[in-house]
């Protein structure tokens, strides 16, 4: 283990994927610099942390600390709030067996089965109205608001929320694997107190209703528990802010990215026309490419030998979604959008384990929906060069902006 990584250099930043290949090819386990963690890049170690929860559960926070010049404002707008505690991502069984059990019902195949109809017409509403011809930043138009509205949907809040919805999740992953300049992270810290406060007041207001949604489900819920337990309302506004940003964040910006991936060949939406199911192979190929969520942090329970590898107790490791999804022995030429390869399902997006996205099926619904929506309507999507920004993040990467012009069907 020779080999070590700067995750927060621009250098990873910018080539995470050349960098990760080149990781996984030297030192499949290697020391992470400034920190003294380990970064898993090959696929079947990956696989086999995530499902271990017993030897390699997960952490309490991914959040970046505030640096000091603005360390005691933050601490002063937080202590106007709640305090943040562990959810579905930052939990263990038991924990986290209740907190899923919590929201499973409003992820079921019956529950998204109902969605469906609801989210082509949302898509379907976004594609009639793209320009065509004209340059246009896809992500803002297209890829963003399909999955808000979804959300806004299941969690049921009203759609004259989305702006807000959007500008909470900006904020609630402004510090996951990220340092905002110190005047953003005072207006992150706003939007994140003025979140948790919309999530109470609608929480309580919610509690005699019979309104659908999962905040009046859980508002029920907390009604018939016991209130005099001071930690419950904490512990289900973080779940809120975490499904919040689950639920549109990486859904956003994975439609965004997989449009800069295929999108310019008219095969691929001409395909997808002739065939919709075939956006099933599209979406699943895209997402391994993509990989929204790039990296996961374990700690190790204990002193573990991992492929040759002793892992000490207390050690954090950090799981390379990314490089696992991009690994040669599972996936030969991984750098090739190829959505006719054999085993997609071998890809980890969406996690592995008692910690996979609760959510999945409904991201993958939204993504399937668009492709075959846009496919209708577009005859191919030419993303403008080169590409835009993309979040300065080592957990969660995806384009700021995704510029693009599209060509309609029928249109020369």
């Amino acid at each position: 283990m020779t080999t070590s990584v700067d995750i927060r250099s621009e250098d990873f930043l910018d080539r995470p994927v050349a960098c990760l290949g080149a990781l996984r090819a030297s030192a499949p386990a290697c020391p992470v610099e400034p920190e003294s963690w380990l970064l898993i890049t090959r696929h079947d170690l990956v696989r086999r942390i995530l499902q271990d929860t017993a030897g390699f559960p997960t952490i309490r926070s991914k959040h970046q600390q505030p640096p000091a010049e603005v360390a005691d404002q933050v601490a002063e707008i937080r202590a106007q709030g709640w305090p943040y505690t562990s959810a579905l991502g930052t939990s263990n069984p038991p924990d986290h067996t209740a907190y899923r059990r919590m929201v499973n019902k409003s992820f079921t195949p019956r529950t998204l089965q109902d969605l469906e109809p609801l989210v082509r017409q949302a898509a379907d509403d976004l594609a009639r109205i793209l320009p065509n011809g004209v340059e246009i930043d896809f992500q803002a138009d297209f890829a963003e608001p399909l999955p808000v509205w979804a959300i806004s949907r299941v969690l049921g809040l009203p759609p004259e929320r989305s702006a807000d919805i959007r500008r909470w999740s900006t904020a609630a992953i402004s510090t996951i694997g990220s340092s905002p300049a110190a005047a953003d992270w005072i207006r992150y810290e706003e939007d994140l107190l003025d979140f948790q406060r919309t999530m109470v007041g609608v929480l309580e207001a919610s509690r005699d209703s019979d309104e659908p949604g999962l905040i009046a489900q859980l508002a029920r819920d907390l009604a018939d528990g016991d209130d005099s337990d001071a930690s419950e309302l904490p512990r289900l506004i973080t779940l809120l802010r975490e499904l919040v940003v689950a639920g549109n964040e990486t859904t956003g910006k994975f439609i965004a990215e997989a449009v800069r991936t295929f999108g310019a060949d008219p095969t691929v939406w001409e395909r997808i026309r002739q065939d919709p199911d075939f956006a099933e192979n599209v979406v699943e190929e895209a997402v391994r490419m993509a990989s929204p969520t790039q990296h996961v942090i374990r700690v190790a329970a204990d002193d573990i030998d991992l492929d040759g590898t002793v892992i000490e107790k207390g050690r954090v490791v950090m799981l390379s979604l990314a490089s696992a999804n991009r690994d040669e022995a599972v996936f030969p030429d991984p750098d090739v959008f190829d959505p006719d390869r054999e085993g997609l399902r071998a890809q980890m997006a969406f996690g592995q384990g008692v910690h996979s996205c609760v959510g999945a099926g409904l991201a993958r619904m939204e993504s399937i929906i668009a492709m075959q929506v846009l496919a209708e309507q577009v005859e191919r999507i030419v993303p403008t060069e080169p590409a835009g920004p993309y979040t300065r993040s080592y957990i969660i990467r995806g384009p700021l902006e995704m510029r693009a012009t599209v060509h309609r069907r029928g249109s020369r």
